[in-house]
């Protein structure tokens, strides 16, 4: 059976379906679009790297270990998953995030066979110790790569200054020396645990027969039990482990990001406050705030300075990033700003331009095949309706965001400085 999910706001309707083997499927078809994509995602990220299945002994797994497994998963005895999207013109690949991994494809033709491939090689893993042990310097390579970009240096940096025991302090990828303790049973455990049918979606939008993916997902998906998976539940202080991390690399001006922690929330409560703060940190440091010019003006900011929002099960922070010669003090004018701004918030006026073009930017994306994908999966992440993003963008007011002004602790922060060398 097949739900019709109706948004009154955009005019949309996404069809909900559930597989008998637990695997929610959201399907939005966009007339006229040439273009389908496809997204396939476990609830299996990073920061799992420790858990229990049916209220068993945890089991600990290696730092790395969900984007080891990500990279194992293209490969079969037979052929290689990539070899086979290439035959049909698709574009393929996958992601590992903090608390998900997620495979997909677009394509303008034969989306029926590239949605066949999608299910069979993610459903069908081949774990050896030979080609685990073949890939182990793949990734190394990989790890070092990113090591030595002083950008993600900087937000992983942030993330460890951040947390103290919560997972996402480590990076994504693992280290060389953690990754070295992988082995094929290592994946199949974490496979057979978070690959559960129950712990997925496959979320579709673009150009595509509904019927049709139905039907592929009768044929292909398997029938497994459901599994009662849990990652191991740890305690994260509410203060910051370190309020400052400096690293030197070689770069041509420092590089700064600066974050603020934030109790974590899940479901509607963290899309709400993910919508206020996004809000807020626009008014407050955005391309057309008074403190924007100010801090370009005195030379301590210039045009790469940008603000965001990450949030995800367990951890959430707006943040800061951009160059400076003297990062501190960018970071010392953020806090008095912040302290100031509490006694006289932004206007209700500048909330309600930034608000419209936040909403804007939400409609618009719904016109992108790939974008509407990734909408359907994070709502799916999150618990929620598809349309969830939608409407809470529609309905965030100026009360909300001043509420979290009031209750943002600017102390309550983390500050990661890249230098240079020669500093």
């Amino acid at each position: 059976m097949i739900d019709k999910i109706y948004n009154d706001i955009v005019k949309e309707t996404c069809l909900k379906y559930v597989h008998p083997s637990g695997v929610r499927v959201y399907m939005l078809p966009m007339a006229g679009y040439s273009t389908a994509v496809a997204q396939f995602t476990a609830k299996f990220g990073s920061a799992d790297n420790a858990f229990s299945v049916n209220g068993g002994a945890v089991q600990k797994v290696p730092d790395g270990t969900a984007h080891y497994l990500e990279h194992k998963l293209f490969e079969s005895e037979e052929v290689d998953a990539f070899e086979l999207f290439s035959q049909t013109g698709a574009y393929c690949n996958a992601g590992t995030s903090f608390d998900y991994t997620q495979y997909y494809f677009s394509c303008a033709n034969s989306f029926d066979r590239n949605l066949e491939i999608l299910l069979d090689f993610v459903q069908s893993p081949y774990f050896t110790p030979e080609n685990v042990e073949k890939e182990r310097g793949i990734i190394g390579q990989e790890i070092t790569m990113y090591r030595d970009s002083p950008g993600w240096r900087a937000f992983t940096n942030m993330l460890s200054g951040m947390y103290s025991v919560n997972p996402v302090r480590n990076d994504i990828a693992g280290t060389v020396e953690s990754i070295a303790d992988i082995t094929d049973k290592t994946l199949y455990d974490c496979y057979n645990a978070y690959y559960n049918p129950a712990n997925m979606f496959l979320c579709v939008a673009g150009n595509f027969d509904p019927d049709e993916v139905v039907r592929i997902c009768g044929e292909k998906l398997n029938d497994r039990a459901p599994l009662r998976i849990e990652s191991e539940s740890f305690d994260e202080p509410y203060a910051v482990s370190a309020k400052r991390v400096e690293l030197a690399m070689p770069v041509a001006k420092p590089i700064f990001e600066i974050g603020f922690k934030r109790p974590a929330l899940s479901g509607q409560a963290q899309l709400e406050e993910y919508m206020g703060f996004d809000i807020l940190f626009e008014a407050v440091f955005g391309r057309t705030s008074e403190l924007f010019e100010k801090l370009r003006g005195r030379g301590l900011v210039n045009e790469q300075f940008s603000n965001g929002v990450v949030s995800g099960r367990g951890f959430f922070f707006p943040f800061l990033r951009g160059e400076s010669d003297t990062p501190d003090a960018v970071l010392e004018e953020v806090q008095s700003a912040l302290r100031s701004l509490k006694k006289e918030p932004p206007s209700k006026e500048d909330f309600e331009r930034i608000k419209r073009s936040n909403y804007g930017s939400f409609v618009r994306n719904l016109t992108d095949a790939d974008s509407v994908a990734g909408m359907l999966t994070a709502e799916a992440l999150r618990g929620g309706s598809p349309f969830a993003s939608i409407d809470a963008a529609a309905a965030v007011k100026y009360e909300q965001m001043t509420a979290l002004l009031d209750g943002l602790d600017e102390e309550n922060v983390c500050i990661s400085i890249i230098k240079g060398e020669d500093e």
